[in-house]
């Protein structure tokens, strides 16, 4: 049989050339793919994806592989963003520092960038470093008063403020939220500058003194005073002489049955060349009134008529002080 079929196929391939609807089906079948699918290219474009959607879809999923590495380094640069602040506040970096100081015999008045005051008295010294959480002053020698500036909010959140604080020889003045003044102890500072003593007063508000570790603080209010010594126990506030504390922002020397020897005391504070007592009788007599500190010399000469001493001045410009003899004119 397969002789039979070898030689039927040619007759069967010339038949069909002969015949147009068998060589009509034969090109049908080898027409491009598109033609074949031509009638159902509507019905396709509704179920399958363009190129266009592949691609958009495509993008999409290398976008979601790419968003957790994103939101881990996004998490990482927030993280350490917040170590540094942390590190910043923790630290306390140091914004504004200066030094501020009057000669003897002058007086200023000092404005700081946040907005206080500071008076220096005369021959006084104060060191000033604003940081950025706190307020760090240091009165070296002399006296001064503070008017502390508050942000807004400080009387409904106090603790946001940034502390105010102002160390005086062996203590540290806390600013509650007041005006007050501090003197340094002169003789305890000629000798122990770290160690010596304060007086402080407060004219407005409350402080809180530190005395170091192991002591409680005090806190003082306005009318009070507390006047510490170096190697003495830590004293109880008193009724502060804020009259004689106001005076001399003033201007003002004001004696109020005043012992001799503490007029002078005051009096050399704001004269370069010495005032010398001559003796322990004149020392003990006391004066009152109110003075210019501009014009300590008028003061001097003034003595013998509020007093009976007499003032012997010399050509080096210092003045000695002695108790007036019964025949000695004023």
């Amino acid at each position: 049989m397969p002789p039979a079929e070898s030689a039927a196929a040619p007759a069967a391939r010339a038949a069909g050339a002969g015949n147009p609807s068998v060589r009509g089906a034969g090109r049908r079948a080898h027409l491009p793919i598109d033609d074949a699918l031509a009638p159902f290219a509507d019905l396709l474009r509704q179920h399958l994806p363009t190129p266009e959607d592949i691609e958009q879809a495509a993008a999409l999923r290398r976008e979601r592989r790419r968003r957790p590495a994103k939101a881990r380094a996004a998490g990482a640069a927030t993280a350490l963003a917040v170590v540094a602040v942390a590190g910043v506040l923790w630290a306390d970096p140091v914004l504004h520092r200066e030094s501020l100081a009057s000669a003897v015999g002058e007086r200023q008045a000092r404005p700081l960038p946040d907005g206080s005051t500071v008076r220096l008295n005369s021959g006084t010294r104060v060191e000033v470093a604003l940081h950025l959480r706190s307020r760090r002053l240091s009165l070296a020698h002399g006296e001064a008063a503070f008017e502390v500036a508050h942000a807004p909010w400080h009387a409904w959140a106090p603790w946001l403020q940034r502390p105010f604080t102002v160390q005086a020889g062996a203590v540290a003045v806390e600013d509650i939220g007041t005006v007050f003044n501090i003197r340094r102890d002169e003789t305890a500072a000629a000798g122990d500058a770290a160690n010596a003593g304060a007086d402080i007063t407060v004219q407005q508000g409350s402080v809180r003194v530190h005395a170091g570790t192991g002591t409680a603080p005090v806190v003082l209010h306005a009318g009070q005073a507390l006047h510490t010594r170096p190697g003495t126990a830590w004293p109880a506030p008193v009724e502060a002489d804020t009259a004689r504390v106001a005076a001399w922002q003033a201007g003002r020397l004001r004696l109020d049955a005043t012992p001799l020897a503490d007029a002078v005391a005051e009096m050399q504070r704001h004269r370069r060349t010495p005032i010398t007592l001559a003796d322990g009788h004149a020392a003990a007599l006391r004066i009152s009134g109110e003075f210019d500190l501009d014009r300590i010399d008028q003061l001097i000469d003034l003595l013998p008529r509020l007093a009976p001493v007499r003032v012997d001045r010399h050509a080096d410009g210092s003045v000695v002080i002695g108790l007036r003899t019964a025949h000695q004119k004023p």
